[in-house]
């Protein structure tokens, strides 16, 4: 048997999110359960181990022992600066192995403080390319090349994990649900999908950070027979709020907020 578990769900800087004093970041501070870690999740394959799925920031709440191996999708903030924490500083871990592209694994490799993780065999970095699957034990796990606004030229990665019974996609970031994305989440039974902003006015530089709104999505995948979460979602987003009319609304046509404990099996 294999199962996916959501373990964080907000952009890369979380929530609350430093700084910032809007409805969703007070009510997070005043209540511990309406804080979010940034989006992750963990693939548990019978028999092969457990794999991350982004090192977040907040990976040290996120799990308890070290994985087996870990995948990431990309070199922004809330997906890679985790790695630090299977560091000598932390738990020490030996030989770890993390998957990534050739572009980042360069960075991992050339760069400090991540440099010494490899230096001193925490990490073992080991290249994934587009569409070459990574098999373990009856479950598949194969990188996605997706368009994706870069600080370096890595690339970025959505991830297919096809289990015994059951193919679930995790695309956490995306520029625009192109049409190759929207195959991708077509093609799957489950889909975690970028839903950073619900709208383009909840900050005034979203052109900068480019991503597709919650409810652009809704219209470009209304009548989905794949079941569709929403995750990283940015503070500003109103879904957070589980009595908002934005929560409301997405719930009935047929979508969810992803949450932090949702397990699905594959």
């Amino acid at each position: 048997m294999s199962l996916v578990e959501v373990l964080g769900t907000a952009q890369d800087a979380g929530v609350p999110h430093l700084g910032c004093r809007c409805g969703n970041c007070a009510a997070a501070r005043a209540d511990p359960r309406r804080a979010r870690y940034a989006s992750a999740v963990r693939l548990n394959v019978e028999d092969a181990g457990r794999y991350l799925f982004d090192a977040t920031p907040d990976v040290r709440f996120q799990t308890v022992d070290v994985p087996d191996g870990v995948f990431l999708t990309h070199a922004h903030l809330g997906h890679l600066t985790g790695l630090s924490y299977f560091g000598r500083e932390s738990v020490d871990a030996d030989e770890l192995p993390v998957y990534a592209t050739p572009g980042l694994g360069d960075v991992i490799r050339n760069n400090e403080p991540l440099r010494s993780l490899v230096t001193d065999r925490n990490v073992e970095v080991r290249s994934v390319t587009d569409g070459d699957p990574v098999a373990l034990e009856g479950t598949s796990v194969t990188p996605i090349r997706v368009e994706h606004r870069e600080s370096l030229p890595t690339g970025t990665l959505a991830y297919r994990i096809d289990g015994p019974n059951r193919s679930l996609l995790y695309v956490s970031d995306v520029d625009a649900l192109t049409a190759h994305s929207e195959s991708l989440i077509r093609d799957v039974d489950v889909a975690l999908v970028d839903g950073t902003f619900w709208s383009r006015d909840e900050i005034d530089r979203v052109d900068d950070v480019p991503h597709p709104t919650v409810r652009s999505s809704m219209e470009v995948l209304d009548g989905v027979d794949t079941e569709v979460l929403f995750t990283h979602l940015n503070h500003t987003n109103p879904l957070l709020d589980p009595t908002s009319d934005a929560r409301e609304r997405l719930e009935s046509a047929g979508f969810r907020v992803a949450e932090r404990g949702d397990v699905v099996e594959l």
